[in-house]
């Protein structure tokens, strides 16, 4: 698109935000690339191709975001075609919609972006119309190497064993959404895997019922929100062996926060 076509879309865009008919968007992302056909620093293209307006409600929310107006190297326009993996948009169509990346810098040595989702509410049927995913799926891993033969807590990917008060701790506030283990019985009978939360088990986890020696697996899944914890919490696992020897646990704890 060449500085015209620029032009004319920023100024579509700054009468949009006049009218309050735009919603915006924040979508964090943990490192940043600068577009090699995206240049200016963020106050040529604030000043010369935004509106004033514009200008203010890009530097408001960045700022809102922590980030010094100054600290900002470029604005570019993302192209639908060719989506960065932080953003996830669906059930909408592209034409209601411009996403903005702005480059910034987190520290001397380190670059950072964020994107700005914008949308005109009078062009969708609902605002339930758009749904945009800025979750971030992480996996908790436990386990235990070696034959097991009574109940207690699992190890963590770093071997250590956990317990009431050990375990991962939670850098954010997010939701416990699935859980996945695979085990081998070196007899028939029951087993079950546990998560606790500060210490207090809760309902989910994976429950096993094997009539037979050999190696089983199970997977759960559950809606964000169901299971929330906050910053600082602790996450650990537990294997509950009703009496049975077990062997070569691996557990996956899947965690979504925003």
């Amino acid at each position: 698109m060449n500085k015209k076509g620029k032009t004319k879309l920023f100024a579509i865009l700054g009468i949009c935000i006049i009218a309050l008919l735009v919603t915006a968007v924040f979508i964090r992302a943990d490192s940043a690339q600068l577009s090699d056909n995206e240049t200016g620093t963020a106050e040529e293209k604030t000043d010369n191709s935004f509106s004033e307006d514009v200008s203010s409600y890009v530097k408001e929310f960045v700022q809102e975001k922590g980030v010094n107006t100054e600290d900002i190297n470029n604005i570019s326009k993302v192209d639908f075609d060719s989506l960065p993996k932080e953003v996830n948009i669906e059930n909408v169509n592209d034409a209601n919609l411009a996403i903005y990346q702005i480059d910034y810098n987190k520290s001397d040595s380190v670059q950072d972006k964020l994107f700005v989702v914008t949308y005109a509410v009078e062009k969708l049927a609902s605002q339930g119309d758009l749904i945009v995913s800025q979750d971030k799926r992480e996996f908790l891993n436990f386990g235990f190497n070696g034959q097991v033969d009574s109940s207690g807590f699992l190890r963590s990917a770093t071997g250590v064993e956990g317990s009431l008060e050990k375990g991962y701790v939670m850098m954010r506030s997010g939701s416990i959404t699935g859980i996945s283990t695979s085990l081998e019985f070196l007899s028939k009978g029951n087993a079950e895997i546990i998560i606790y939360k500060n210490g207090n088990p809760i309902q989910f986890g994976n429950t096993f019922v094997s009539d037979s020696a050999g190696t089983e697996r199970d997977y759960d899944t559950q809606s964000k929100g169901t299971v929330s914890f906050e910053a600082g919490d602790i996450i650990s696992a537990y294997i509950q062996t009703d009496g049975i020897q077990l062997k070569d646990i691996t557990t996956l704890v899947e965690i979504t926060t925003n």
